[in-house]
């Protein structure tokens, strides 16, 4: 009897960890304002565009109107002219002060996935699915600007337990929660170097949109909860770009135990016309871990490219290794996460992105896989359209799991 409910109980947890898997899968792209395939029309830096001096969240007026006149579909007849039209502004058309920049922004999705577990000798192959609308995003974001003086920030509303880390109030369900992924203040000094304070995204690879691939969720590096508080600065002079953070900690985490502080930063250079090579390193300590009353090191190491050898086809790279160590332990668990996206956009406004993916985590034999086809369709002023198809083979120390996603998505932005 004993063993019959034990046997219960373990499908049970079971079942339970491959919804949750399914779940973590189904969090696509939170923040698609972060086009690093934007190198395909020679902008190497992401300042220019975004407030973020490493792209994604808000956008600047100067980044408005290259949405229009380089990423929206234009049906055959671009639009002709010096400057970019009204409705490139807030809003569709809502003039603001030099002095404020603002963006709401909405996306939501549905998605289907389906995960497998293969069988061993000692139990059946287990397979759960599920489908879901999922709000994915809904932030207001703004800054304010007074002669070198910059304030920053966001505010938007989650439904989901992976977003709480952002999380600044939740309800005791943890269903709902009022959201501020990035809030900073600080001063610009002429168009290169930024020096701040706040909670910001983490300076580290490509600042790409699939935040469930493994190179950004494995690495702790994504844009949609991993942000964090510190200071930073950023520099940007067309011939390097840089930035650094002191991190912290993330300060909606109590007690302050858990809160990791280290550093993280990058450095990219273009090496060509149109192509670029980045170093990034991250490294932080917390005195807890939710697995371990010791201390906790952890580092990530990586290379990142982007290279447009003909302006349709961009290619982005990044392969990094990720070192978990609690320390006094004795263990040092090193890991290693590898992407590869084409990105070919046959006419504006439409783009194919395959992209393959690799994890080969510590204490498991084997590497896991996974194959990813994006068709992301930018069909009118401030909307996007995207459809995202996901296959994931990935070991386990006893088995190994098939994963299949799908998800269409509409964005908007005013």
């Amino acid at each position: 009897m004993r063993t019959k409910r034990g046997g219960k109980t373990n499908a049970s947890r079971a079942w339970a960890w491959l919804l949750a898997l399914a779940l973590a899968l189904g969090f696509w792209p939170t923040s698609a304002e972060a086009y690093p395939w934007m190198i395909r029309h020679d902008y190497t830096g992401c300042a220019v565009c975004h407030v973020d001096p490493s792209g994604a969240g808000l956008l600047t007026d100067y980044g408005r109107a290259q949405s229009v006149l380089l990423m929206q579909m234009n049906y055959g007849s671009p639009y002709k002219g010096d400057e970019a039209p009204s409705y490139a502004n807030f809003a569709f058309g809502v003039p603001l002060p030099d002095w404020l920049l603002a963006q709401v922004t909405f996306r939501g999705a549905e998605f289907w996935v389906s995960s497998t577990t293969a069988a061993t000798p000692t139990t059946a192959a287990i397979t759960a699915s599920d489908q879901r609308f999922l709000m994915m995003l809904l932030d207001a974001r703004a800054e304010l600007k007074f002669g070198i003086f910059r304030a920053a920030g966001s505010i938007g509303w989650g439904t989901t337990p992976f977003t709480l880390p952002a999380a600044v109030w939740t309800n005791q369900a943890g269903t709902n929660m009022l959201l501020a992924r990035d809030y900073w203040v600080g001063l610009q000094f002429d168009d290169s170097l930024l020096l701040g304070i706040g909670r910001i995204n983490l300076p580290y690879g490509l600042r790409n949109v699939e935040h469930t691939a493994w190179v950004r969720n494995n690495t702790g590096t994504d844009i949609n909860y991993s942000q964090q508080s510190g200071l930073f600065v950023a520099f940007d002079n067309g011939k390097v770009r840089t930035e650094v953070e002191l991190i912290l900690g993330n300060l909606n985490v109590s007690p302050d135990g858990y809160r990791q502080r280290g550093f993280s930063g990058l450095v990219e250079v273009p090496v060509a016309e149109r192509a670029s090579v980045g170093f990034s390193a991250l490294v932080t300590r917390a005195n807890l871990t939710t697995s371990s009353p010791s201390p906790a090191l952890r580092q990530s190491y990586g290379a990142f490219s982007r290279w447009a050898p003909i302006e349709p086809v961009v290619i982005l790279v990044e392969a990094d290794v990720f070192i978990n160590n609690t320390l006094g332990s004795g263990v040092i668990q090193p890991n290693g996460v590898s992407w590869l996206q084409v990105d070919w956009e046959p006419i504006q406004g439409l783009h194919f992105a395959p992209a393959i993916e690799t994890l080969t985590p510590y204490g498991v034999n084997g590497t896991g896989v996974g194959t990813w086809m994006t068709i992301d369709w930018f069909c009118l002023p401030h909307t996007e359209l995207r459809l995202d198809g996901l296959y994931r083979y990935q070991p386990t120390p006893t088995s190994s799991t098939n994963t299949f996603s799908f998800l269409i998505q509409l964005h908007v932005y005013l």
